[in-house]
């Protein structure tokens, strides 16, 4: 019997890094007593269980499933499994159709069993439960905390360092919060403005600071505006602002100001209450001008091709320019300016291509999209059959591997050698028969694919190209995206076909 381990712990802290350490060891004995072999271990470190997301072992689990390359999944309780019921039901129905069963120690619950679907609904709905009430006694708590004018933030406002609970100046960064609004405020320097002049200085992001993980190098708009929008740089302590909707999607919601916890005076002020006034005002006037509904023809299709950016429309300019080089200048990108005239013109001129005066070529398109697509299912086919092949004898040696152990025919220390070599050859081969699998299926799914692209492709003998709205449509439906280069060729990228060149745009 093959066994895969899961262990998970919801903080980076050592104590309980240990604690997956003990229950790795628990469930190596565990299955050495039942003469079983670990195919893997799969750990998640500093994650919370009522969510799948950010767990990436699990995911990496769910996908050598896939591939069955194990029989059984041990875990040490249903709350290192799952603490959302949905989630687990889900996992636990898709293990199943794999014919792959679960166990939970502490629960003494193995999902093959008669009864082991129903205790594990019970005992996956007590572990929901009770990480809700976690969750209300962590609420209530930071109420209370929050009322006393301590702060509740694991990381502080930029600007300021924590002591304890108490927010006190920094003296390296409060000078750049202060510049910030008055640069805003005075200087009628915007959001994208002052991002470049951050940038361009070299401060800092907020969460670089702090030494935060995933902190950005860059300045964003969005984070400038966080600044400018949070009340305490007043020196009132304002928390409770936004609280979770759902364990499950860590979704939130803003709290009315008048039920927001606020408590005056309770550390150095940066600005004064009638400058966040009126810089609350100056955003809402300058977001009502900004936001007219509209989009370019092109929004979220057009791209540079040298920085992934999107390529931002410019009224004045009339044309799209780099979104990297919009907003942190030429140090990053160039600005791949195109007209949007000659943009729109050339992905006109490529459209009426796939058509030829009032009809389509099928036999021919259908030829072309199987070429481009690398269409050799048969060839992926026999490869992935030959793969199987190999795994069965894999899976025959481990099985012979475990015979001369228990016959005393292979020290101990002999077979975890081996055994490590034919799991090993076996990871990568059941990591192959995946990728086959996925080609295969795609494969023979680009029939379907080709008919409907032909469908679409059909449309264009009948529709008005000058017609901005219809040809939006069509654009979103047929194009995946449009890579513009530096020297102002275009490359447009088909949602079946692989990408042609344009020149001269």
């Amino acid at each position: 019997m093959r066994y895969a381990i899961y262990a998970r712990v919801s903080t980076d802290h050592d104590s309980q890094k240990e604690s997956v350490g003990h229950q790795i060891a628990f469930f190596n004995r565990y299955v050495e007593e039942r003469s079983g072999t670990i195919y893997d271990v799969y750990k998640d470190e500093g994650v919370s269980g009522t969510s799948i997301k950010g767990r990436s072992d699990l995911q990496r689990l769910l996908r050598d499933a896939r591939a069955k390359n194990f029989e059984y999944v041990l875990f040490k309780s249903i709350s290192r499994f799952a603490r959302d019921i949905q989630d687990g039901i889900n996992i636990k129905r898709e293990l199943d159709s794999l014919g792959i069963g679960m166990i939970f120690i502490e629960q003494n619950i193995d999902t093959r069993t008669a009864d082991g679907e129903l205790m594990f609904s019970i005992h996956l709905s007590v572990a929901q439960q009770e990480s809700e009430a976690t969750s209300k006694r962590v609420k209530f708590g930071r109420r209370e905390k929050a009322a006393k004018g301590k702060f509740n933030g694991s990381l502080p406002p930029f600007g300021y360092i924590k002591n304890g609970n108490i927010l006190e100046l920094d003296p390296k960064y409060s000078l750049i919060v202060k510049e910030l609004f008055r640069l805003y405020l005075y200087e009628n320097m915007g959001l994208y403005k002052l991002s470049r002049y951050l940038n361009n200085a070299g401060i800092p992001t907020p969460r670089a600071v702090v030494g935060a993980k995933n902190a950005g190098v860059l300045w964003q708009q969005s984070t400038i505006k966080l600044i400018l929008t949070n009340p305490l740089y007043t020196g009132n302590m304002v928390q409770n602002r936004t609280e979770t909707i759902s364990l499950r999607t860590n979704q939130r919601k803003e709290i009315p100001a008048e039920q927001q916890t606020v408590v005056p005076n309770t550390h150095p002020s940066l600005i004064s209450m009638e400058e966040f006034h009126e810089a609350q005002m100056k955003l809402k006037l300058k977001g009502e001008r900004r936001s007219n509904g509209q989009e370019s023809l092109f929004a979220h299709i057009a791209v540079c091709a040298d920085c992934g950016m999107g390529m931002h429309f410019k009224k004045d300019r009339g044309g799209y320019t780099c979104g990297k080089y919009g907003k942190y200048g030429k140090k990053y990108c160039s600005s791949h300016y195109v007209k949007a005239d000659d943009l729109l013109s050339k992905v006109k001129q490529h459209l009426k291509l796939l058509t030829s005066g009032n009809q389509i070529n099928t036999h021919k398109l259908v030829e072309i999209f199987k070429k481009e697509s690398g269409y050799t299912s048969d060839n992926h086919d026999k490869e992935l059959r030959k793969v199987e092949s190999k795994l069965s004898l894999l899976a025959k040696k481990q099985s012979r591997l475990l015979d001369l152990l228990n016959e005393g025919e292979l020290l101990q220390e002999e077979w975890r050698t081996q055994n490590t070599l034919v799991r090993n050859e076996n990871a990568l081969l059941s990591e192959r028969k995946a990728e086959l699998m996925t080609q295969v299926k795609n494969e023979k799914d680009l029939d379907t694919n080709i008919q409907v692209f032909e469908k679409q492709v059909k449309k264009l003998l009948h529709i008005d190209f000058e017609d901005e709205r219809i040809l939006k449509q069509i654009v979103m439906k047929l194009i995946q995206k449009i890579e513009v280069f530096s020297d102002g060729n275009i490359k447009i990228h088909y949602n079946i076909a692989h990408p042609k060149l344009i020149h001269g745009a």
